[in-house]
């Protein structure tokens, strides 16, 4: 486990949430699963506690508190995605059952956790030096929902409206 890992907090969900978010992304496991030994508050002696997993090589803990702790954005996971394909089938993976679409490249899953889904492009496009360029793709990505490296890249290059 890393010095540092996010620890994501569940009702009950920590060792579904694991294995789910593992089966999305590449180098990534469920590595350690822990069982309460006593009673907690949030899980009975014997039920899953505590998840160690893995998503691309970063570790990650999830935990079973037994209350409803519902996640916010102010907090979430970004995807860095080399092309159209990739953010496409994150997206996709991410939404299925139960995610929801929100805005500007972020999303919900099905857990409730925030996701941003970003083309590596987009990160290039906001730190150019070309404010105007910038702009352009910055004032596009604000209109979209999930983004489209295509159409940020005709912006940037002031090819379409934005």
């Amino acid at each position: 486990m890393s010095k540092i890992s996010p620890c994501l907090w569940f009702k009950t969900e920590a060792e579904e949430a694991a294995n789910f978010y593992a089966s999305v992304f590449p180098d990534s496991s469920v590595d350690k699963v822990t069982r309460a030994s006593i009673d907690t508050p949030g899980t009975k002696t014997g039920a899953v506690l505590f998840v160690e997993f893995t998503l691309c090589g970063q570790s990650f803990q999830a935990l079973n508190g037994g209350e409803d702790k519902p996640f916010t954005e102010a907090i979430s996971l970004s995807v860095l995605c080399k092309d159209q394909a990739e953010v496409d089938r994150y997206w996709a993976a991410l939404t299925a059952g139960g995610g929801a679409e929100i805005a500007c490249g972020w999303l919900s899953d099905r857990y409730g956790l925030r996701w941003q889904v970003v083309p590596e492009p987009m990160l290039q496009y906001l730190r150019s030096d070309d404010a105007e360029a910038a702009g352009r793709a910055m004032r596009a990505m604000m209109d979209m929902v999930k983004l489209d490296v295509a159409k940020l890249a005709a912006a940037y290059e002031g090819r379409g409206a934005a």
